[in-house]
């Protein structure tokens, strides 16, 4: 669906009762940027916000993909996340740690002690979860955390 084909005038900025909680996921379109973020259109009804600090991955205006509904603000403001929310956000990085690793002969030079610019670009996470995720990893026995990297045991 183009940027034509929704009809703006219908979009709710602010609205009063939504279906959906924290947590769940949307379908949302890149309508444009801001000086915050991304507005986005969610499930064709709803202006929302994925804010800068929450953009992992390439976004073009008029692409759709899925989102998180992050919080439902005081304002009835939606703001919106590209990563599932809570635990599940840790299980998907894990299994992305696990994918690359994959490809890279079972080791990678990411650390405790990585820049949070690095894990960026070459996972497209936080560190934070990064750091959640391969801890969780090494505890399931599945990594090794060395100096210079983490590898498949």
């Amino acid at each position: 669906m183009s940027k034509n084909e929704i009809d703006f005038s219908q979009i709710e900025e602010a609205p009063e009762n939504v279906e959906f909680e924290v947590g769940d996921e949307v379908d949302i379109f890149i309508d444009h940027f801001t000086d915050l973020g991304v507005r986005v259109v969610i499930n064709n009804k709803y202006f929302g916000l994925v804010y800068e600090d929450d953009i992992y991955k390439h976004l073009g205006t008029g692409m759709r993909t899925k989102g998180y509904i992050k919080k439902i603000r005081d304002d009835n403001k939606i703001d919106i996340s590209l990563r599932k929310i809570g635990y599940g956000k840790v299980e998907d990085a894990k299994q992305k740690i696990m994918d690359k690793l994959k490809a890279k002969n079972g080791y990678l030079t990411l650390n405790d002690n990585s820049s949070p610019e690095k894990i960026k670009k070459e996972l497209q996470m936080s560190k934070n979860t990064f750091k959640k995720a391969i801890g969780g990893l090494y505890k399931d026995k599945v990594i090794d955390i060395t100096a210079k990297g983490i590898k498949v045991k």
